[in-house]
């Protein structure tokens, strides 16, 4: 049976109360679930087989509207980053009373994922969109979600366009940029391409979000990590090497680094750590979601003395971390 346009919303509604205010891990998946079946439902696009094509940019891989309906179903991913959102809209909304907080969601995907269960908890006086994405498909999709949920007021444009070279308008206050365009230690998506020319354009109390990515070089054991999947509670031991990057609001690009590995008997399999910083104390942490899964670097033989690796990030149409020793 057809749901009406208020049942929809009720659905919705429902489902971010759970994403915001619950602790119960069930409770949450049920809610994504939820979320899933009504976006779904309303656009068409599934988290199913993904049968279509990425879109190859000058600065890295744009995801298929499927690998973007995918994203929904990473639960700690989907939890850490909409009550960062929340929490960061109340902010502006604290700093800035009376005022419409506009937001640019770039890479917004098939359903505005980051976005969409926001409009049950704030109003469109309150919050505003502008949703972009270079996938015409996702784009497309994300308009007849907002227009079939009556969600239409809350969106300022849909804008096509690449975020890497994108301008903000020139008529239009932005408030808050979204952009969650990346893998582990920012490898082959777009994100820190697109942080380099959408920051630059941001007013000095604007919000970015993720605040915070790091990506730090580690030594771990096979042996140690496998406990930590199958001993409760258990803490690895690991062996810091260094921070190889942090990308914030005071925007850089990664310089070359050199990186002094220590010595170690023990732990001869070299890594990347991504951290994220969505907003305040929302975190995404080691083995939180496919974000934060530690990326291989190699593998160290003859670990007697320290090594020096140099890593040095790539901006191509792949790009990434790349090391010599």
């Amino acid at each position: 049976m057809e749901l009406t346009t208020q049942q929809r919303n009720e659905s919705l509604s429902a489902a971010t109360h759970s994403l915001l205010f619950d602790n119960d891990y069930l409770h949450i998946k049920n809610a994504i679930e939820l979320l899933h079946l009504l976006f779904a439902g309303v656009t068409g696009v599934k988290a199913g087989n993904i049968t279509d094509q990425d879109i190859k940019l000058a600065f890295g891989t744009a995801v298929s509207t499927i690998k973007a309906a995918h994203c929904l179903k990473e639960l700690e991913r989907t939890l850490k980053f909409i009550r960062g959102i929340h929490q960061a809209v109340n902010h502006l909304l604290d700093a800035m009373p009376g005022q419409t907080i506009n937001i640019l969601y770039a890479g917004c995907g098939p359903y505005a994922t980051l976005l969409t269960p926001l409009t049950s908890k704030f109003t469109s006086a309150q919050i505003n969109f502008i949703l972009l994405d270079i996938n015409t498909d996702s784009l497309d999709a994300a308009k007849v979600l907002y227009e079939q949920l009556g969600l239409s007021d809350y969106v300022i444009d849909y804008v096509c366009a690449d975020a890497t070279i994108y301008t903000f308008p020139d008529a239009i206050r932005i408030d808050m940029v979204i952009s969650e365009t990346m893998l582990n230690a920012l490898r082959k998506e777009p994100q820190l391409a697109i942080m380099n020319n959408l920051i630059p354009q941001m007013r000095p109390e604007a919000i970015f979000i993720p605040e915070k990515i790091s990506v730090e070089a580690v030594l771990t054991r096979w042996e140690e990590e496998y406990r930590y999947f199958t001993i409760p509670d258990y803490q690895p031991k690991r062996i810091k090497a260094g921070l190889v990057y942090l990308a914030s609001r005071q925007f850089k690009l990664p310089k070359p680094i050199i990186t002094h590995i220590p010595a170690s008997e023990t732990h001869n399999r070299l890594e990347l750590f991504t951290e994220i910083t969505v907003f305040g104390e929302e975190m995404l942490t080691t083995y939180n979601c496919s974000l934060t899964m530690p990326l291989a670097v190699c593998k160290l033989e003859n670990q007697h003395e320290g090594k020096a690796v140099k890593f040095e990030y790539i901006m191509s149409d792949h790009p990434g971390f790349t090391y010599t020793i």
